[in-house]
């Protein structure tokens, strides 16, 4: 990387790796809310939860809930997916 790439890179708070690091970890969390959609539907019905590296890290009734649960665990927000589980997959027709 040359740089100008870093210096623009570092307005983002960390260094190159730091970055791809945590887009590695953003893609796996939200391929496993993909890919694993009906099990968590069995597993976490009408819950929030937040995905951390990949792996249901904390849960909840509600959104505060959660968001209190994330923060107890040390798990930081910014880097975690959080979705209400409904019972019931939409299909959406764009």
């Amino acid at each position: 990387m040359n740089d100008p790439e870093n210096r623009m890179l570092s307005r983002f708070g960390s260094d190159p790796e730091d970055i791809a690091r945590g887009l590695r970890e953003f893609s796996k969390s939200a391929e496993m809310l993909s890919n694993d959609q009906p099990r968590l539907i069995d597993e976490h019905p009408l819950q929030w939860i937040g995905v951390y590296r990949g792996e249901v890290s904390a849960k909840a009734g509600d959104l505060p809930s959660l968001m209190e649960e994330l923060e107890r665990r040390g798990i930081p927000p910014g880097d975690t997916i959080v979705r209400f589980i409904e019972k019931n997959r939409r299909t959406l027709i764009l």
